[in-house]
């Protein structure tokens, strides 16, 4: 009756896993157009943006590789790997950038084609917000010092290829 009950527990939250990976769905693809990063007080720079997203591990990671390049200059190079948390029952974000850098940052799915990412730094806060419908992504990012007041600091406009 016990190996009953874990079998069935088990393949219950199988299940709820593969539920949750596939909203990600939407994401999954490759994506180009273009960004405009404003780091510090001088002029946005904008970049050509690459963001390739595919499943991993038959669907148990989501990869986010995104690469933006004004010319042949890197200015932005990222790798994120995303998957869902069943003890936790929330996604796990990880980012690994370029120069050395890694983040962990919470991830949610806000809406249906809408996703929210985001962490703290010693100086304030991240946050990003992704729309995805039908072949376009937005994505914005901004900073807050305090936690309330916002300042953006990229905006993506990207299109399925």
């Amino acid at each position: 009756m016990i190996l009953v009950a874990v079998v069935l527990s088990l393949e219950s939250a199988a299940q709820t896993f593969k539920e949750e990976m596939k909203k990600l769905e939407p994401l999954a693809g490759q994506w180009k157009g273009t960004a405009s990063y404003r780091m510090g007080p001088d002029e946005p720079q904008q970049v050509q943006q690459h963001e390739q997203i595919e499943f991993k591990l038959e669907g148990a990671v989501l990869q986010i590789e995104g690469l933006g390049k004004a010319g042949d200059r890197i200015v932005h190079h990222a790798l994120a790997l995303v998957n869902f948390n069943i003890q936790e029952n929330k996604f796990n974000f990880r980012s690994y950038l370029h120069d050395g850098r890694t983040t962990e940052a919470y991830f949610e799915i806000t809406a249906p084609g809408k996703y929210a990412w985001g962490f703290s730094t010693p100086q304030g806060k991240m946050r990003y917000l992704i729309t995805v419908s039908g072949n376009s992504w937005t994505e914005t990012g901004e900073f807050s010092a305090d936690g309330n007041t916002w300042m953006n600091f990229i905006q993506m406009n990207l299109t399925k290829q």
